[in-house]
């Protein structure tokens, strides 16, 4: 039988293997993604910062007529071979390389992906930066979609080496 102590090692240590785990994962998918990079500009030229958060609008730079088939629908852009928007269970065999996302009542498609956390400090100058269209977000894509931010990007460096230039 397990004494009480046993459970308590066991009940305080299965939660840091878990977030571990999920730590090392994410780490994994982010490094072995192929590296896509977006220019963004900001959604709300009024309001780019909500709290430590700069938020802005991605351009997935979509020809007009490959752009979103209907609004408010689950969609996946393919990015390889052909950049074109999709319902979500029409995407081709042939895409390699695609975001999971939606279509948007204007018919514009959104992966998810409109804030970035930046230090309270550094706020006002990032905000300057994106409000000029320097900048560019770097998703990290592997093939079976899922995505995550590597970084944001500023006149295509990390946007922490260009604000300590």
């Amino acid at each position: 039988m397990k004494t009480p102590r046993m459970r308590l090692v066991a009940a305080l240590v299965f939660p840091i293997v878990v977030l571990a785990g999920n730590a090392w994962m994410n780490h994994q998918q982010r490094e072995a993604g192929k590296r896509i990079t977006f220019p963004i500009e900001g959604f709300d030229p009024r309001d780019l910062l909500s709290g430590h958060y700069l938020v802005f609008k991605v351009n997935y730079e979509i020809a007009q007529g490959n752009s979103c088939p209907s609004s408010d629908i689950n969609a996946k852009l393919c990015l390889e071979p052909e950049k074109r928007v999709y319902p979500e269970d029409e995407l081709p065999a042939q895409c390699t390389l695609y975001l999971p996302g939606t279509c948007n009542s204007d018919k514009q498609f959104d992966a998810g992906f409109e804030r970035f956390y930046i230090p309270e400090q550094k706020a006002a100058q990032l905000e300057q930066l994106v409000q000029a269209k320097r900048a560019k977000l770097e998703l990290s894509i592997d093939q079976y979609g899922n995505a995550s931010i590597r970084d944001l990007l500023i006149d295509n460096k990390p946007w922490k080496q260009v604000l300590s230039d």
